[in-house]
């Protein structure tokens, strides 16, 4: 009992009471944990639009926007259909002649990502947090490698010596311009 109400005491008391109530009426076997987070998430989250709701709303974006006003289009997107989107890539969506692979690439990673979004929601914080903490422990962060240099026996003479600080400023500014275009953001 303890490790149940453990499991169970984030969750509003008339929350539990009618997920519970509902899995008695409709099921043959008594709830687990499980099935009853999964009810009480059901009643307290807004649900994830479904993948079909999702791409009417890309689609609808890129009918409206083109790829020529990204930002425009993300800010009608929901939080999972934007990354799902900035995953595929939102030029080569708009610019795509193949909608059948395109809906199916979307449809594969966004219901992957809405699985995982379900299971996370599912989660009492404090089981979340400390798996949050036993990945950081665990899990051996990425080594950064040094790039190799190809072909190259000497190093190459150092431009940047004849350059003023102001060009160095512009070279800088215009680098970091490219870098948000790039990267979408």
């Amino acid at each position: 009992m303890d490790f149940w109400y453990l499991m169970l005491k984030d969750i509003p008391y008339e929350v539990a009471e009618n997920a519970v109530m509902e899995h008695i009426c409709t099921n043959v076997f008594p709830p687990n944990i499980a099935e009853i987070r999964k009810l009480c998430m059901e009643r307290c989250r807004r649900p994830a639009l479904s993948f079909d709701e999702a791409w009417g709303v890309v689609q609808k974006a890129i009918s409206t926007y083109g790829r020529e006003r990204p930002h425009e289009a993300y800010e009608t997107m929901d939080e999972m259909t934007l990354a799902v989107v900035k995953n595929l890539g939102w030029t080569r969506l708009c610019l795509s002649e193949n909608q059948a692979a395109d809906r199916a690439n979307f449809r594969e990673a966004y219901e992957a990502k809405a699985g995982v979004l379900q299971d996370s929601n599912q989660l009492p914080e404090f089981v979340a947090k400390g798996k949050a903490l036993l990945q950081e422990q665990y899990i051996p962060p990425i080594e950064e490698k040094p790039v190799p240099r190809i072909g190259i026996t000497e190093r190459p003479p150092d431009t940047r010596a004849d350059l003023t600080q102001e060009q160095l400023e512009e070279r800088a500014r215009k680098f970091e311009e490219a870098r948000r275009r790039i990267l979408g953001g």
